[in-house]
């Protein structure tokens, strides 16, 4: 018995190290699998899991900004404890803002230019989609092991925007450049708006 336990333990294993490997490559049909037969993002969505997936990505998103600004910082190592829960609550509300402005965008692009009518459901299922294929900024958690050069957060970036164009398309069904031009608008305006408040005295 425990060796057939064993055993679908190790294909179950196999099989979402390729799943895994097919998210990856952005093949279309990992990310429907994923988001369809896994999450079962057609059906009705709790809030409770959309709300939990929101409040990870920003906190993944305050580490990326508390990086750069780390990076930009010169190492200044005399902060004490007041000015450091300062610059923690500051870097979460930059992150809240940037999300703002991200998810706005996002949902501005999917209504006015790939026409979606106004349906609360559907686009809390597009916008959990997006998160989802965000999974690429768990990455970033490895810069508290290991050094990496900045460059490394524009890497990241760039692969989940590319990684939220494939499941904008698998979710929408729409062309792939009319699902770049929306991702790419959304994130423009969360990056512009990070520099300047990171900028801001």
């Amino acid at each position: 018995m425990e060796s057939v336990h064993f055993i679908l333990a190790g294909r179950f294993g196999g099989l979402m190290r390729i799943i895994l490997i097919d998210l990856i490559l952005h093949k279309t049909r990992a990310y429907r699998h994923l988001l369809f037969n896994k999450l079962h993002i057609g059906s009705s969505i709790d809030k409770g899991i959309l709300c939990q997936f929101i409040l990870m990505h920003i906190v993944l998103d305050a580490f990326r900004i508390s990086v750069s600004k780390n990076n930009k910082a010169d190492g200044d190592s005399s902060r004490n404890t007041l000015s450091t829960i300062c610059n923690c609550s500051e870097v979460l509300g930059d992150a809240l803002l940037g999300n703002i402005i991200f998810t706005a965008m996002l949902l501005l692009g999917v209504r006015y230019i790939l026409k979606f009518s106004f349906d609360i459901t559907r686009y809390r299922q597009i916008l959990l989609a997006i998160i989802i294929s965000s999974y690429f900024k768990l990455f970033l958690l490895t810069m508290m092991v290991w050094e990496f050069p900045s460059s490394a957060i524009f890497i990241v970036e760039t692969f989940v925007l590319s990684s939220n164009v494939v499941a904008l398309r698998v979710v929408t069904r729409f062309p792939k450049a009319h699902c770049v031009g929306v991702c790419f608008m959304a994130h423009a305006a969360k990056h512009l708006t990070e520099r300047w408040l990171m900028w801001t005295p």
